[in-house]
């Protein structure tokens, strides 16, 4: 099914103006800093209670602001969610700590999904979703699904960082603390791209980089085809 990209945001450390973002596709380095985006669209009582996994998926939602409404449907997606949370809560549960309730109602993998339509007051259907490492891809066809059930618009936002580091040891691919947003319609308009995603079945030998370091470096190079190949699933991205 081909669908039209209206809106496109992405965020990481170092890099967060076009030109940034193209610079860094030539070479595809995936950043290691610790920086964190400000959120300032977030209500700053809401915006301490955050991790930097948070404020990556919210910095780039709300900067969908102007082009939502109530009734644009969203889809979180992310492979691994709040990892450094949720390790923390782990430990104070192995100490015998009593655990701090709002840490745990943060932990939870649709988070920062429910704190974006509360901010927004989106009232229409939303989904928080994880898929392994084809989660960005699933995610995609989820939307493709909403959007050919009638919806005109959906909003997809996908966030992940490396592993906490308790959990570096089972880390199957190298990842990069990014954020990505993209405003998916079913019709065509004025400046909007065309893309395509494809699928097939059979997969090959995982690839050393996540699916969304690829997409990205994809989205802001040159090339008009990303073929991802996972052990399942043969992924193609087309834009025209």
């Amino acid at each position: 099914m081909d669908l039209f990209v209206s809106q496109f945001a992405a965020w990481a450390p170092g890099l967060e103006s076009l030109g940034d973002w193209a610079s860094w596709a030539e070479q595809a380095e995936l950043p290691v800093s610790d920086a964190v985006p400000p959120v300032k669209s977030v209500p700053a009582m809401t915006r301490r209670r955050l991790t930097r996994w948070g404020r990556l998926a919210l910095e780039v939602a709300t900067s969908m602001q102007g082009a939502l409404d109530a009734q644009t449907p969203v889809i979180f997606s992310s492979r691994h969610g709040d990892t450094r949370r949720t390790q923390k809560l782990l430990q104070d549960l192995a100490q015998g700590e009593p655990l701090s309730p709002t840490a745990f109602s943060l932990s939870v993998h649709n988070a920062a999904l429910g704190l974006f339509t509360i901010i927004e007051r989106i009232t229409a259907p939303s989904l928080a979703l994880a898929a392994g490492r084809d989660t960005l891809a699933h995610a995609w066809v989820e939307a493709q699904g909403w959007l050919a059930q009638g919806a005109p618009q959906v909003l997809l936002v996908h966030c992940d960082e490396p592993l906490a580091e308790f959990y570096q040891p089972d880390a199957d691919e190298a990842e990069m603390p990014a954020a990505l947003a993209v405003l998916l319609c079913a019709e065509p308009g004025p400046g909007r791209q065309k893309v395509a995603l494809h699928r097939q079945p059979g997969g090959a030998e995982p690839r050393a980089v996540s699916m969304m370091a690829a997409f990205l470096a994809w989205w802001f190079g040159s090339e008009a085809r990303l073929e991802l190949r996972t052990e399942r699933t043969t992924w193609a991205w087309e834009r025209y």
